[in-house]
């Protein structure tokens, strides 16, 4: 009865639907790509033995693409296929895996597409990451004599509450997973709370520890340095996935630079695709925001006052290299902040403000360690900053310890993979 009612509702919304995607397409000129994929057709055909795991967009997928490798690694004998929502996830996850993985687009959850989509694939187990749930996708997987694990799975305090109030309808679709392995303990609670069968419930850890890597020389920091302009004895602060309306963050850094004029700023949107609001912010500061994908050999390290804006993907991690304390975007605003570890992982002592219920585990840990700081606001973020660039020591300690908390968490994705690759052999 649940799966008639939710269906017949993404029916009766399909108008509206329709006409979001229209626009998109016509307004934006995206919208439309792996189009006939989502709706199940001209997917990859298998007859293999066939693990498939979803991860949504860029974060999710860049964390899950190590599973694949994992996976693709430990079990020769099995197929890894990969699917993704956004057209960035695809770029991020067709860049980085092997030919062998099908990387293709996951099917919208209607009954038709969902059923098209698993006969094509035909997964012993289907993976989905964080706390992806689709009904129908699922129930046409198990239908199917496949089976559903949710892996890196969370709760966040956002959506507890309304996950909670409505456990009556999550319960059905929860029966359907095999197997919950969730990032932390309160994770777990949460999601046995919903409905999940706690004998299917285990804490295996986040996955996106083990993705991060420090490995970056002194001389790659140089010249991805040299390549925004920045020079190699310049202080540089990083505002990494910052959205629009935290432009307090922006606030912060023109505030400490009118004792530090010296100190760089280098700011990494959450959308490329509109820098107006940082333009506004940074008006009559004597900053020009300039994107990085146009930075020629003419802006050198001699014009302090280009202030580098990232508009390529998947070099945030590596780029948070070049600074000297990051700030880390979402969290001024109630998005649940963005991923702390990228800074932390390369030793760069972190800022976020109070929202960071995304990453609730592991802002918790960077924080105790004192390789992190939450700052509530513009004025607080201000004095922070300049507490770390007054105090070497200070700042040298703190980007150590978040280091440490990195390094003492390692080891969910070869967990993971070794108990989903048990589950399509079970």
């Amino acid at each position: 009865m649940i799966h008639f009612v939710y269906s017949a509702a993404l029916y009766l919304a399909l108008p509206l639907l329709s006409f979001a995607l229209v626009w998109k397409m016509a307004a934006q000129g995206r919208g439309g790509e792996g189009f006939f994929q989502k709706l199940g057709f001209f997917l990859p055909r298998q007859t293999n033995p066939v693990i498939w795991i979803h991860a949504v967009s860029v974060g999710e997928a860049m964390a899950a693409i190590g599973l694949a490798k994992e996976i693709v690694s430990s079990a020769p004998g099995m197929r890894v296929m990969f699917s993704t929502t956004t057209p960035t996830g695809q770029a991020v996850a067709q860049k980085e895996l092997s030919p062998d993985v099908n990387v293709f687009y996951f099917p919208y959850d209607f009954p038709g597409s969902a059923k098209r989509a698993i006969r094509a694939v035909n997964p012993k187990v289907l993976a989905l990451v964080d706390t992806e749930m689709w009904p129908n996708i699922i129930r046409a997987c198990v239908n199917n004599g496949g089976k559903v694990a949710l892996i890196n799975g969370r709760v966040s305090d956002r959506s507890f509450p309304r996950y909670r109030r409505f456990s009556w309808i999550f319960r059905f679709v929860l029966k359907n997973i095999s197997l919950f392995l969730m990032q932390s303990e309160i994770d777990g609670e949460r999601i046995v709370e919903m409905g999940a069968d706690p004998v299917r419930v285990e804490i295996a850890g986040n996955i996106k520890f083990d993705r991060l890597s420090g490995n970056i020389s002194e001389d790659e920091r140089a010249r991805l340095r040299r390549s925004l302009g920045i020079g190699p004895n310049e202080k540089v602060l990083f505002l990494g996935s910052v959205h629009k309306g935290e432009e307090a963050a922006i606030g912060a850094v023109l505030k400490v630079r009118e004792s530090r004029p010296e100190l760089r700023l280098v700011i990494a949107p959450r959308r490329i695709d509109d820098i107006e609001w940082i333009k506004s912010a940074l008006d009559g500061s004597g900053l020009e925001p300039v994107r990085k994908s146009g930075m020629g050999q003419a802006k050198t390290e001699q014009d302090k006052n280009i202030v580098p804006v990232i508009d390529t993907f998947g070099e945030l991690a590596k780029l948070y290299s070049v600074a000297d304390i990051a700030f880390v975007g979402g969290s001024f605003i109630k998005h649940g902040g963005q991923n702390p570890l990228e800074p932390a992982a390369i030793g760069v002592p972190v800022l976020f403000g109070p929202h960071m219920s995304n990453f609730r585990e592991a802002s918790l840990a960077l924080v105790t360690a004192g390789g992190a700081f939450t700052v509530d606001d513009e004025k607080e973020m201000a004095v922070k900053l300049e507490t770390l660039l007054a105090n070497d020591g200070l700042r040298m300690a703190a980007g150590k310890a978040a280091l440490d908390v990195v390094e003492k968490n390692r080891g969910a994705t070869k967990k993971t993979a070794l108990r989903i690759v048990a589950l399509a052999n079970d």
